[in-house]
C-alpha cells in the first residue's frame, strides 16, 4: 500500500489539515463527487429490500490527499465486496485514488466497477473495472438516468454481480433528458404534469430569466437553490424559467431547449443563469453544439453550486 514520505518532526504538506473519513466496513461502497447522487442514495437505501446488505458511500472531494486515501483504502475499501465509483474528468482527476484501488482489488479480489460521472463514454475509465464490460455500462445507465427508483435497481444489480444475490432487477428505466421544472407545484415532481410557462413565470408581463440545471438535481429533489433562485427573481419583478437537462454536450438536448427558451407563442428569455458544468468554456468555440445556446443571444451567468459544507462556504 502507499504511504507517503515524511520526516519525524518535519512538515508534510500532504499531511497538513488531512481529512479522515470516520466509517465502519460494508459489503458495498461507493465513491463519487456528485452530491446528489449521495443524496439520492440515502433515499434509495430506505427503499431496498429487507436484508440487503450494508452500503457506505464516500464524497470523492473528501478523498483528494494520498493519505486520506491511504487510509480509507485500508480501513474500508480493504474490507468490501463491490467497490463503485463514479468520476467526473476521467482518469487523470483521481489517478492517485484508482491506482490505490487497483491495489486492493488485485489482493481482495473485490468487484470494480468504474464508470464516467456523466453520460460521455469513457472506455479507458471504464477498463479499469474487474467486471464485464456489458454490467459496468448496465450499471452505469441505472446512474445515469438517475432517480431514486433507477438508483435502487442499480444497487440491486451491483450485489447480483459482486456478491451473487438474485435481485435481478428490471432494465434502467428512461427519464426525459430535459423538461421545465414546475417550482411553484410541489405536489409533483412529474416533468409530464408541468405547467405552461406563464403559469411557472409567477409575474405577469415580466422579463424571463432561464435557468439551467442539471437533471440530477430535480430527480434527487435536491432543489432548494433553484428553489431560491426562482422566488430572488420573483422578488426582482423577472420571471423564471427554470429547465433541467441531462446535458448541455448533447446537441438533441440543446435543440429541445428552444422551446423552453425561445417559445414561438410566447417571449424569449432575457437571460441565462447555467449552473451546469463544462458549458462555458465551449461558448467562445466553433463547436457545432452550442450553437443553439448562442442563437438565444443574450447574456449567460455561470451559477455555481458549492460542493462543500455550509461552514466552508459561510
Amino acid at each position: 500500500m502507499h504511504r507517503i514520505a515524511a520526516t519525524p518532526g518535519g512538515w508534510n504538506p500532504q499531511a497538513e489539515g488531512v481529512i479522515f473519513i470516520q466509517q465502519t466496513p460494508a459489503p458495498i461502497v461507493f465513491i463519487t463527487a456528485a452530491d446528489t447522487d449521495i443524496q439520492t442514495l440515502a433515499t434509495a437505501r430506505s427503499k431496498l429490500p429487507a436484508g440487503f446488505p450494508s452500503l457506505r458511500v464516500a464524497n470523492l472531494l473528501q478523498l483528494q490527499q494520498q493519505l486520506t486515501i491511504d487510509t480509507y483504502a485500508e480501513e474500508i475499501l480493504e474490507k468490501a465486496e463491490v467497490i463503485i465509483i463514479r468520476l467526473l474528468g476521467g482518469r487523470s482527476y483521481w489517478s492517485y485514488g484508482l491506482e490505490v484501488v487497483r491495489e486492493v482489488v488485485e489482493k481482495t479480489k473485490a468487484a470494480l466497477i468504474v464508470m464516467p460521472g456523466d453520460n460521455s463514454p469513457d472506455p479507458d475509465l471504464i477498463s479499469h473495472s474487474t467486471v464485464s464490460l456489458s454490467a459496468v455500462d448496465r450499471l452505469w445507465h441505472y446512474f445515469t438516468e438517475c432517480g431514486v427508483e433507477n438508483f435502487v435497481n442499480g444497487l440491486r444489480f451491483a450485489a447480483d454481480i459482486g456478491l451473487k444475490t438474485a435481485y435481478n432487477p428490471p432494465l434502467p428505466k428512461e427519464v426525459s433528458r430535459v423538461g421545465i421544472y414546475n417550482w411553484l407545484a410541489t405536489e409533483s415532481t412529474d416533468s409530464s404534469s408541468a405547467a405552461s410557462l406563464d403559469n411557472l413565470s409567477g409575474v405577469a408581463n415580466a422579463d424571463r430569466v432561464g435557468i439551467l440545471f442539471y437533471r440530477a438535481h430535480y430527480l434527487s429533489g435536491n432543489l432548494a437553490p433553484i428553489d431560491a433562485l426562482c422566488q430572488a427573481l420573483v422578488d426582482r419583478k423577472l420571471a423564471p424559467v427554470p429547465v433541467f437537462v441531462s446535458s448541455l454536450r448533447e446537441p438533441d438536448v440543446q435543440a429541445e431547449l428552444g422551446q423552453y427558451f425561445q417559445p414561438k407563442n410566447a417571449e424569449q428569455i432575457q437571460l441565462l443563469l447555467n449552473t451546469t458544468s463544462f458549458a462555458i468554456s465551449g461558448f467562445r468555440s466553433q463547436d457545432r453544439e452550442l450553437e443553439n445556446i448562442r442563437s438565444l443571444d443574450v447574456p449567460v451567468l455561470q451559477v455555481i453550486f458549492s460542493g462543500g459544507t455550509a461552514a466552508q462556504w459561510k
